[in-house]
């Protein structure tokens, strides 16, 4: 198993790479599972996007893998700077809206998108007034990886929480 990558020079030191194991298609979904080490500690969970990608949309969605998924969350924190609770556990399942950003050429930091790349900006939303974030998720299959981009490092506490279940 690979080794998770860390960006810790772009924005804010909180974009990360984990690694595809597999990927199938499932009721129009494409269904990956993204896993990775991080300190030694295996990492991860599955993520589905719908095959056909819309300009907004629903239906992201991350699941826990068990213990793996749980670990992915007290890595989250620590990547993020956030202090973790105790028995975090990642969240059996949860759906979030989102918007494909294929259409667009370049990205918010002026860097041209790469064609191979599948840009999606995900809304993280909770039942609360502030629990609201933005990250995207970019989907590389020619290098097996998906990356966790910051939207806004303000939105760091909302990934984790949104992800996460005490």
């Amino acid at each position: 198993m690979e080794n998770i990558v860390i960006d810790k020079v772009t924005d804010w030191g909180g974009n990360f790479k984990l690694h595809i194991q597999s990927k199938e298609i499932k009721d129009n979904s494409y269904v990956y599972t993204v896993c990775s080490l991080y300190e030694e500690n295996e990492i991860g969970f599955e993520l589905q996007i719908p095959t056909d990608i819309k300009t907004f949309g629903e239906g992201v969605i991350f699941k826990s893998l068990g213990n793996i998924s749980d670990n992915f969350i007290k890595a989250l924190f620590s990547i993020y700077g956030l202090y973790p609770q105790n028995n975090l556990k990642f969240v059996d399942s949860i759906s979030f809206n989102y918007t494909g950003l294929n259409d667009l050429v370049y990205k918010s930091d002026g860097q041209k998108r790469l064609s191979h790349i599948n840009y999606v900006k995900v809304f993280l939303e909770g039942n609360g007034e502030d629990e609201y974030a933005e990250l995207y998720v970019n989907i590389d299959e020619n290098n097996e990886t998906i990356e966790f981009e910051e939207k806004e490092y303000e939105y760091r506490p909302y990934v984790a929480m949104l992800l996460s279940v005490e």
